[in-house]
């Protein structure tokens, strides 16, 4: 049964929630403000943007430009950037310049002094990962001229440029990007625990397939920003190998989210699901025959991936319309949230990509998987819950039924008491609704209580039919007999107790008494339990309201008064008063007619 929480209780509750709050609000404060007066100092990380004062050669011929900027210009055309060096350099200058796909040369007073281009490597790919290239300079390199020649093969974008001591540019670059990726990571290890979680849970319950789509979702998409991600240089050891897993990570998307999206709105529109997986697939493998075999390289085909992607946000958007118009999205109606946001996010993506030639990948794409994540996990535990509850509205159900048929098994073995263990299981039932806001009973104590009392009387299998029958008053020894009911119906249902808490104590205690001249044990006061004292009442109440063999259905005063005067000695006096009040309510009145069962 369930207990209100004390205000001690609550307050406590509240204050560690404030605190919690206010300790991530001063964390993310002390992340993010740019206050260091006090602070231990960490050193200069000085970095020059190297912007002003460029001069741009093309076949057009030569004009001013400052960085970053792009020009329109042909596949394999010559772009050359030319500026003179400071005079105040020195022996631990880095010039770092990033390399959007192009093939880029540095030249320092004539002489060639860095460079990132196919020709690099045997290994290297026509279409080069964009990658800082990061050139050192001594103070003899003061005032002379630099040159960046360009080799255009994909478009005329120049990125910025700096100047700075050592490696300090990296530390501007991370600075600059590490939001991003520390999304995309903490993506990959969400992925990692939902993959992980689905896996438990389809072992322990059959649960839906869709938290495990979304898990190799989410760590496909996180590998892929790594991959396309400005710090790859940093993270990999082989960051010209992102050329292969990029483009192979971001095929694979289409596919996994048209799986999860075929489960989460359960298969209804699997058809057009599974052609998108399908072409996914023949897609994939055909692009990378033709890459193996040089025919295209894998940046070529990258066109037909977006598109398979951008049909697969459409249909899902159709669908989810289609779903909300037939009702059928209140199966997932929480998760359809996750998966506009995921959506439109992923839409946007995909249009920046295009749009913007110095767009920043997968910030959208991170937000969009993680509100579809949390969507999910809601989705899957309700889901989990609803489930729960209809297994055990289907066991209660399984119990109810069962307990009817042995009440009835009762009833008709005692010919004189029919419809008896139904009544009382009504009136307890009742007097629990009465006593559940002092005592705080559940709708489910409430129905548990009507179960017990429907079972009270169990025990009387155990007693002789010439016994439960006799049509007149007992013998002592007879009486004694009948007093075992509560004894053997116990023992009986003791294995019950779990599957019904308090059944035990309902049918082996309802004889006993407030004074203790009960029995079996003599129980007084509160040590009888709470179910057993309300049996008493909803018992010993059907007992007066029904006709018996030695006597007549006493009148409704005549009730009321017994109910009074026993109040203290053969009823709890509080349940005994809240039992009156109901009745002087109508809100418990005999379910016989003139004392006979109603038929």
């Amino acid at each position: 049964m369930t207990q209100k929480r004390s205000i001690l209780e609550n307050i406590v509750n509240v204050f560690v929630c404030a605190a919690l709050v206010m300790t991530a609000l001063v964390a993310l404060y002390a992340c993010f403000s740019r206050d260091l007066s006090g602070e231990a100092a960490i050193g200069s990380f000085e970095v020059k943007e190297y912007s002003d004062g460029w001069t741009l050669i093309t076949k057009e011929g030569a004009s001013p430009v400052t960085l970053p900027t792009a020009v329109d210009c042909g596949k394999d055309d010559i772009l050359i950037l030319r500026n003179s060096l400071p005079e105040d350099l020195d022996d631990e200058t880095s010039l770092v310049c990033r390399a959007a796909m192009e093939d880029v040369y540095i030249y320092i007073d004539g002489a060639l002094r860095e460079q990132y281009a196919t020709e690099s490597s045997p290994d290297f790919p026509y279409y080069l990962p964009s990658a800082y290239v990061v050139t050192q300079l001594t103070e003899a390199d003061a005032g002379k001229e630099l040159e960046i020649k360009i080799r255009v093969k994909t478009s005329g974008t120049m990125n910025e440029i700096y100047l700075c001591p050592g490696n300090n540019g990296w530390f501007q670059i991370a600075q600059r990007y590490y939001p991003v990726n520390v999304i995309a990571f903490v993506v990959l290890i969400l992925g990692v625990i939902l993959l992980l979680f689905s896996l438990i849970m389809r072992l322990l319950t059959g649960a839906s397939r869709s938290p495990f789509y979304l898990s190799l979702l989410m760590i496909d998409v996180a590998i892929w920003i790594f991959s396309e991600s400005r710090l790859r240089q940093l993270f990999f050891h082989k960051p010209s190998l992102s050329s292969i897993f990029a483009y192979t990570s971001v095929e694979i998307i289409s596919i996994l989210a048209a799986l999860y999206f075929d489960e989460v709105q359960h298969r209804k529109h699997h058809r057009i699901y599974l052609i998108i997986e399908t072409a996914g697939a023949i897609q994939l493998v055909i692009n990378i025959i033709l890459s193996v075999t040089g025919v295209a390289e894998l940046y070529r085909t990258i066109l037909f991936s977006h598109i398979i992607m951008a049909f697969s946000l459409v249909v899902t958007i159709v669908n989810l319309i289609r779903d909300i118009i037939s009702r059928h999205v209140l199966k997932y109606r929480v998760v359809a949230i996750g998966m506009l946001a995921f959506l439109v996010m992923a839409g946007v993506e995909l249009l920046a990509f295009y749009v913007s030639k110095f767009y920043v990948i997968g910030s959208y794409i991170c937000i969009g998987l993680v509100a579809l994540m949390l969507s999910t996990l809601i989705q899957t535990l309700l889901d989990q819950i609803a489930e729960s509850r209809a297994r055990q509205a289907r066991q209660n159900q399984l119990v109810a039924n069962t307990i009817e048929t042995i009440a009835g098994t009762i009833d008709a073995k005692d010919e004189y008491t029919g419809g008896h263990s139904d009544r009382v299981g009504e009136y307890a039932a009742i007097l629990a609704r009465g006593m559940a806001e002092e005592y705080h009973f559940s709708e489910e104590d409430i129905a548990r209580i009507h179960y017990i009392g429907v079972m009270h009387d169990i025990g009387k299998i155990g007693v002789a039919d010439s016994v439960l029958n006799k049509a007149g008053r007992l013998t002592d020894e007879e009486y004694s007999l009948m007093k075992k009911h509560v004894e053997i119906g116990s023992e009986l249902m003791a294995g019950m107790d779990e599957t019904v808490p308090d059944l035990y104590n309902g049918i082996r205690h309802h004889h006993e008494r407030y004074d203790g001249a009960g029995y079996p044990d003599g129980l007084r006061g509160t040590e009888i339990p709470l179910v057993a004292r309300i049996i008493c009442l909803a018992d010993s109440y059907d007992a007066m309201t029904s006709n018996r063999v030695y006597r007549k259905r006493l009148s409704d005063e005549e009730v009321r008064a017994e109910i009074i005067r026993c109040s203290g000695a053969q009823f709890d006096p509080v349940l005994a008063e809240i039992f009156v009040r109901l009745m002087d309510n109508g809100e418990i009145h005999p379910l016989t007619v003139d004392g006979v069962a109603k038929k």
